[in-house]
């Protein structure tokens, strides 16, 4: 039999009773060392992701920089210059909200704001599904794929000024799309004469530039999605357009949101071409909102009034994109 000694009983508290023991007093407590405050922000100024964090602020520094110069600070001019009446001859004078009041008492601002809705939804409405359906042919598997593609996007990346003056060759009497339609036994339009017939054209021209623009948008959406969410739905039974309902749609949710709102916005700032082609005519029936500004600032020298028409088309263009986020968003939680 082994006999073993009991050792002390423990006493409660360990190190700290016998602290008091010794000391006869509170425990000694070694001092937590502290990092001055100055020190720890040097030191996290110091620290990697600052340094990144650094290096992204200063690549977007130049952009910054052209937006605040180039977009804010004319629209802070803007709204000043709309609360007063200027000739770009004499000072600037305040007169409140005048010219709000006189434009919406002003028949061809009126007829200038239908024009512009007329347009943007004449024209967004058929970019949305024409560039969606040929994105869908461009992603199937077709032989010259991508010599296709190229050639479909060249009208896209023509100037501007190009596209106007080529449209406005095919608008003649005697151009290509009378042309084509005497071809085919209808009767010639007069493109650039008839009021009922000179919107239509210029719908079908921004159709030529901007859905192939928008069909890449959407490829690029397209391609994004996964293949094995069609397999999984080819396993379930879904496929052709249950598939496209069901799972193409709605992973393609953010990318036709990009494209409603970038085309309206594009849509309604619409004014070289309108200029160059017909200049507003005839009788002011493409005399869009942008075209009415300019002709009020810099052919009737009333800036103020032009300046008020820019906010009233800054604020109809905000309107239409909030409208559309907040559908979106609703459709999702939904």
């Amino acid at each position: 039999m082994w006999l073993t000694r009991a050792g002390p009983p423990a006493v409660a508290g360990g190190s700290s009773a016998r602290a008091e023991r010794i000391g006869g007093g509170a425990p000694h407590r070694l001092p937590v060392p502290t990092v001055p405050r100055a020190a720890r922000a040097a030191r996290w100024l110091r620290s990697a992701e600052v340094r990144h964090q650094a290096w992204g602020y200063l690549f977007l520094a130049p952009m910054f920089l052209l937006l605040v110069v180039f977009k804010f600070i004319p629209m802070i001019q803007a709204l000043y210059l709309s609360l007063t009446t200027y000739d770009l001859l004499s000072p600037p004078r305040f007169v409140g909200l005048r010219n709000y009041m006189t434009l919406l008492g002003d028949p061809l601002f009126h007829q200038s704001v239908g024009v512009t809705v007329y347009y943007v939804f004449g024209t967004c409405g058929f970019i949305w599904f024409l560039s969606l359906a040929m994105a869908l042919i461009f992603n199937a598997p077709l032989p010259g794929k991508n010599l296709l593609r190229t050639i479909y996007f060249l009208p896209a990346i023509v100037p501007v000024v190009v596209y106007a003056v080529i449209w406005q060759f095919l608008f003649h009497p005697y151009g290509l799309l009378n042309v084509a339609l005497h071809a085919v036994g209808l009767p010639a339009i007069h493109w650039l004469t008839d009021t009922r017939a000179v919107m239509p054209g210029f719908i079908l021209a921004a159709l030529w530039r901007f859905v192939p623009y928008f069909m890449i948008v959407y490829l690029a959406g397209l391609q994004n999605i996964p293949h094995e969410y069609y397999e999984a739905a080819a396993i379930d039974g879904a496929a052709g357009v249950q598939a496209f309902r069901y799972v193409t749609l709605p992973l393609l949710r953010p990318t036709i949101l990009l494209v409603v709102v970038v085309s309206i916005i594009l849509m309604s700032k619409v004014f070289t071409n309108v200029l160059i082609i017909t200049g507003g005519g005839p009788d002011g029936a493409t005399r869009v909102l942008s075209l009415f500004i300019y002709q009020t600032g810099f052919q009737f020298f009333k800036m103020g009034l032009a300046s008020a028409a820019s906010i009233f088309l800054l604020l109809g263009t905000m309107t239409f994109t909030l409208l559309q986020l907040r559908l979106f968003r609703d459709d999702a939680r939904g």
